[in-house]
């Protein structure tokens, strides 16, 4: 259906619907199979740290059933509200990132300040950035007079944006969450009907900027040369990537078995959060690994078919770019666990343990699900 046309036949209704309901059950197999994994991945640790196993799960089991609740209030709100927060979210989201500057307020982790405290509870900003992201582009991008190829009024601006959002970001710093919104602006501009050579000068211009701070910083460069060659660099990154490659290896074609793994003893770091699918695969094998690839596939593929069938150009590009958040981001993480991509610290949305994580996961799909219950007929802009 193209963009613009009305939507009141029966049949795109029941679409909707019926794609509301299928990305119901498969969030909520995401969530089942990610409180699984957090639990199989942590309870050493817990046991270690905590003296409790049971640490780690209980509070992604919290979240996740605050998120549930959180998404039924979301579904209820009328979309002329939820358009209206766009501007809001932005100026909140920047300056939470702002706050970077101002010392003691963010707190350090992995060697990066990305968090946040508010009684307790850490949040981390950039989820909330890649939501404002996302809703700014999806209200300038739908605006009547917007010309996605002029450059002055239709590119230029967007970047500019996007452009606030990398500095605070590479302040913390976070490569990998501003590389990921990069490609979200990229997606967003390309549906809206970007020119290819503004597109290939985009990603000529990205890559110049990607080099740069990559030059800028020894880290950087020694994850880009671990990854290149891990056992050469064991002391200076390749120690991560190599331990996932053993997982991977370990699990084979059907694993070892739940609760099995053995990179996770303290060998694999990060294991119940950034790597938490080369767990998966050390005690699911391959089959486990295909399945969960495969939902997540499908969980996209319903919501960017909630995306092309909606009949506003805001709620289209809302929708578009939620979903293509959630489906590169899952991207990145799963190529950097299978050794395809340099590391980054980017959660696995809906199995990583992490608060903020798995709560924007499900703002995201609570979003969508919203856009699957209008009232189908086709009202002015």
């Amino acid at each position: 259906m193209s963009l613009g046309s009305s939507l009141t036949t029966k049949s795109d209704a029941e679409k909707l619907a019926k794609a509301g309901r299928l990305l119901v059950a498969t969030t909520l197999l995401l969530i089942m199979t990610g409180l699984i994994m957090v639990y199989a991945a942590s309870a050493l640790k817990g046991e270690q740290q905590f003296n409790d196993a049971f640490i780690f799960i209980r509070k992604q089991g919290a979240i996740a059933l605050a998120g549930l609740l959180l998404m039924f209030f979301i579904t209820k709100i009328p979309m002329r509200v939820i358009e209206r927060v766009a501007l809001p979210l932005l100026v909140i989201s920047l300056g939470l990132l702002a706050l970077i500057f101002v010392p003691g307020v963010y707190k350090s982790g992995g060697g990066a300040a990305r968090w946040i405290s508010f009684g307790g509870f850490r949040f981390q900003t950039s989820e909330c950035a890649k939501l404002a992201l996302v809703f700014f582009l999806a209200k300038n991008l739908s605006r009547k007079n917007f010309h996605v190829n002029s450059l002055l009024t239709g590119i230029l601006p967007n970047i500019a944006i996007f452009g606030f959002f990398a500095v605070f970001m590479m302040r913390q710093p976070d490569f990998g969450s501003t590389v990921l919104m990069g490609l979200v602006l990229l997606g967003m501009l390309f549906v809206a009907g970007l020119d290819w050579r503004y597109i290939f000068g985009s990603l000529a211009a990205a890559l110049s900027g990607m080099t740069i701070a990559i030059a800028m910083k020894p880290y950087r460069l020694a994850r880009l040369t671990s990854f290149l060659d891990p056992w050469a660099e064991i002391q200076r990154g390749g120690f991560q990537i190599i331990q996932s490659y053993l997982a991977f290896q370990n699990g084979g074609l059907f694993g070892l078995g739940l609760g099995e793994s053995r990179q996770k003893l303290f060998f694999l770091p990060e294991a119940h959060t950034d790597f938490i699918l080369a767990v998966l695969a050390e005690e699911l094998g391959f089959l486990g690994v295909t399945f969960l690839c495969l939902t997540f596939a499908y969980y996209c593929f319903l919501g960017f078919r909630i995306a092309f069938l909606q009949v506003r150009p805001f709620q289209m590009y809302l929708a578009f770019g939620l979903t293509a958040t959630v489906g590169f981001q899952g991207a990145i993480n799963m190529g950097v666990a299978m050794g395809l991509l340099p590391t980054k610290g980017i959660p696995l949305p809906f199995i990583s343990s992490g608060a903020s994580s798995l709560l924007m996961s499900l703002v995201t799909t609570a979003l969508l699900l919203r856009l699957t219950c209008n009232d189908h007929k086709k009202q002015p802009y």
